[in-house]
C-alpha cells in the first residue's frame, strides 16, 4: 500500500534513470501490477487451509484452477467458460430475408416502457440498411433510373 501512496516520486526518479521508451512500458507495471497481485493474492489467499504453510495451499489452489482451466477447453457436453454462448446470441436458427438482418443480436430498448429510437438514430438505420443491403441495391438502381 505505501507503493501506491509514493508511486509519483517513484515514477519521477525512474524517468530521470531510463528512456523514455522504456519508461512507459513501466508505468504498466509499477501502476496496474501491484493491484493485479493483491487481488490474485486475496484469492488464493482464501484457500489456504495450512495456516502454518499457506504457500502450499495457495499452490495446490493454482494448480487446481489451471487444471480445470484447461480441461475445459476440452469437455464437449459440460459448459465452461470455452463453450458457452456469446452474450449476444439468442439461439435458434435465424431465417432471415436481407443480408444485412441475419446477425443475432438483442433488441434496442423497450418498447413496453417507451424505449425507442431517437429520430436521428432511426434515420441513421435506415441509412446503414439502404447502403449496406445488397438486397436493395436493385431497388435503388431502378429508383436511379426513374429520377432520370
Amino acid at each position: 500500500m505505501r507503493l501506491r501512496h509514493d508511486i509519483v516520486q517513484v515514477l519521477c526518479k525512474f524517468e530521470m534513470i531510463f528512456p523514455p521508451a522504456f519508461f512507459t512500458s513501466m508505468i504498466h507495471v509499477m501502476v496496474y501490477l501491484p493491484e493485479e497481485a493483491l487481488l490474485v493474492v486475496l484469492l488464493l489467499g482464501e484457500t489456504v487451509r495450512n495456516r502454518a504453510k499457506p504457500e502450499g495451499s495457495i499452490i495446490e489452489a493454482w494448480v487446481q484452477y489451471e487444471s480445470l482451466n484447461f480441461c475445459g477447453m476440452y469437455l464437449k457436453d459440460v459448459k465452461t467458460a470455452f463453450n458457452r454462448p456469446q452474450r449476444n446470441n439468442e439461439g435458434g436458427v435465424r431465417n432471415e430475408k436481407l443480408s444485412v438482418f441475419a446477425q443475432s443480436v438483442r433488441p434496442f430498448g423497450d418498447p413496453a416502457r417507451g424505449e425507442s429510437f431517437s429520430r436521428n438514430d432511426m434515420e441513421i438505420a435506415h441509412w446503414f440498411v439502404l447502403n449496406n443491403c445488397d438486397e436493395i441495391m436493385t431497388y435503388l438502381d431502378e429508383h436511379e433510373e426513374m429520377m432520370k
